[in-house]
């Protein structure tokens, strides 16, 4: 397993965006999040893994969600042998960062130790379209600024244009602005797509040892096949104790929710 995050500078984000008239209830609650995170951290290192999870959670109940304490939770699970919430928190940190080249050094080591070989296609993502998973690699924040950035420039060569006296220059500002106004639509696009995946298309990690799939969501269904911890599927409908799945190979059926974990 790579690193182990120490920062405790994820827990203070409690304090900012507390009312004032809290603020000492808030400094409490800090003082005690850092402990319960720093115990997790010292417990991982002693090699007491089923007790670094128990404190990471406590954080983690308390409403703090970044990548360092997903990440230093997913490790916890791995060495306590819970290798389908190791991939869940694994790929946790994915959505917030996919830049994290150690969480998909961890995930990938995990994968290689399923039992369910067909867990995430390299080309794309379980069972979407291939420039889904093209779409869901790019950072949310990065495309933000790509397309604001080309927007404003595209804007100020279109204003710089109209007040240009000369034609020549007019005529430069337009071919400049053709580009820059093409990327910024690009960029645009890519910003939609990838909030509409965000938001719209949803994954699960199965996080039970083994379940079943089946083809009704009913217990008397009929069995399609096994499933076990770590499987990706995504997730389509839900119905009463069970999810709607899709595998990467396209089958589709019904696993108890209580068995997937929501990514």
């Amino acid at each position: 397993m790579k690193r182990v995050s120490s920062c405790l500078a994820v827990i203070l984000v409690c304090v900012m965006v507390a009312p004032v008239s809290h603020a000492q209830n808030d400094s409490q609650l800090t003082k005690r999040l850092l402990v319960l995170f720093s115990r997790g951290n010292q417990a991982y290192l002693d090699g007491d893994y089923s007790t670094a999870v128990s404190e990471y959670r406590k954080v983690l109940e308390a409403g703090i969600d970044n990548p360092d304490l997903d990440f230093n939770l997913a490790n916890a699970y791995y060495r306590s042998g819970n290798k389908g919430l190791a991939v869940l928190f694994y790929e946790k940190v994915l959505q917030m960062n996919p830049g994290d080249s150690a969480a998909a050094s961890n995930l990938a080591m995990v994968r290689k130790e399923l039992v369910d070989r067909v867990v995430m296609p390299k080309e794309g993502a379980v069972g979407e379209p291939l420039w889904h998973g093209f779409v869901r690699g790019i950072a949310v924040d990065w495309l933000t600024w790509m397309f604001l950035s080309f927007y404003l420039a595209a804007f100020t060569l279109a204003i710089s244009r109209r007040l240009a006296r000369r034609e020549s220059s007019r005529r430069l500002l337009f071919w400049i602005n053709i580009p820059v106004l093409t990327l910024a639509l690009v960029f645009g696009l890519l910003f939609s797509s990838r909030v509409y995946i965000q938001e719209k298309v949803h994954h699960g990690i199965v996080v039970a040892p083994t379940g079943s799939l089946r083809e009704g969501p009913e217990n008397g269904a009929k069995v399609l096949m096994e499933v076990h911890e770590g499987l990706k599927v995504r997730l389509l409908d839900e119905m009463g104790e069970y999810s709607r799945v899709r595998l990467a190979n396209g089958v589709e059926g019904f696993v108890r929710s209580s068995q997937i974990g929501a990514i």
